[in-house]
């Protein structure tokens, strides 16, 4: 007999949450391995010294990042149950829009949260002194996906439950989003050379990585666009998408025009950077 349509989903994203806690680092691995190859043989730019040492600090911040996560996970997602549940509402998920739409509405949701988050990691100085660990990186390259400090992983997970939490996001839009996520987060951050008229097409529905690598410009003026995670669409409507760096994608310089630490960039530089300068 089979099973009412209801019934398949659930039992879809329940098989993904039994799976999703280790499997994400299998996808995760086998993501890093084709770019990889792919940055190697088809690089967009050429890399300079040192990146072996850069990407063993952005591998390690990315364990890091997922052992806090592993310790908080529980904890965070608990917090984000009772918010939803003291609304007294069941937001996007309680409503009569039919399945399928319901979660293609709330994965473009989780993507706006996404986009906001990003912003604000720009401009609120708490959060920026986490995000600056990403844009540290003075490369571009699959490994640049994971350069991000413990704290931000937990702190941006965080606010991302309770906003959707508070929206009533159906958790199969939150399941999709987040392997949407983890491959395309590798994939626009990969230093790979892709044909301008492919990029052209692909712009019109996901963040590329010539798109994304404005973003990590050192120029204020570009850092300060292209905040889209996966969908190109926010930038668009908010007015913040920069087609092309000034330079151009192969003299742009990448980083902080103002990190001018003369200490090594190893992992103890990267997890103590959000603390330099503190009052």
């Amino acid at each position: 007999m089979d099973l009412p349509a209801n019934a398949k989903m659930a039992q879809f994203i329940q098989a993904v949450m039994d799976h999703f806690e280790w499997g994400q680092y299998v996808l995760f691995s086998v993501v890093l391995g084709i770019l990889a190859l792919t940055e190697h043989f088809w690089p967009r730019r050429v890399t300079g010294e040192g990146c072996q040492g850069r990407r063993k600090v952005n591998l390690l911040l990315y364990g890091l990042g997922g052992l806090l996560m592993w310790w908080v996970a529980e904890p965070v997602q608990t917090a984000a149950v009772r918010l939803g549940t003291s609304l007294e509402w069941t937001g996007l998920a309680g409503s009569a829009l039919p399945g399928v739409p319901k979660i293609v509405i709330g994965v473009l949701l989780v993507d706006a949260i996404q986009y906001l988050l990003h912003r604000a990691s720009h401009s609120i100085p708490l959060l920026w002194r986490m995000h600056q660990v990403h844009h540290a990186d003075a490369a571009f390259d699959v490994t640049t996906s994971v350069r991000h400090h413990p704290l931000e992983v937990a702190a941006l997970a965080a606010l991302t439950l309770m906003l959707c939490a508070a929206l009533g996001i159906p958790l199969a839009s939150l399941l999709l989003y987040a392997v949407f996520q983890l491959v395309h987060s590798a994939f626009c951050h990969a230093n790979v050379a892709i044909p301008l008229r492919w990029d052209r097409r692909l712009r019109w529905v996901m963040v590329t990585p010539d798109m994304h690598r404005v973003h990590h410009s050192e120029r204020m003026d570009e850092g300060n666009s292209n905040f889209g995670m996966v969908f190109p669409w926010w930038d668009h409507l908010a007015g913040t998408y920069c087609v092309q760096p000034v330079l151009g994608h192969k003299d742009m310089r990448l980083g902080l025009a103002n990190d001018n630490d003369a200490r090594p960039d190893g992992l103890w530089r990267a997890l103590s950077q959000p603390f330099d300068k503190l009052p």
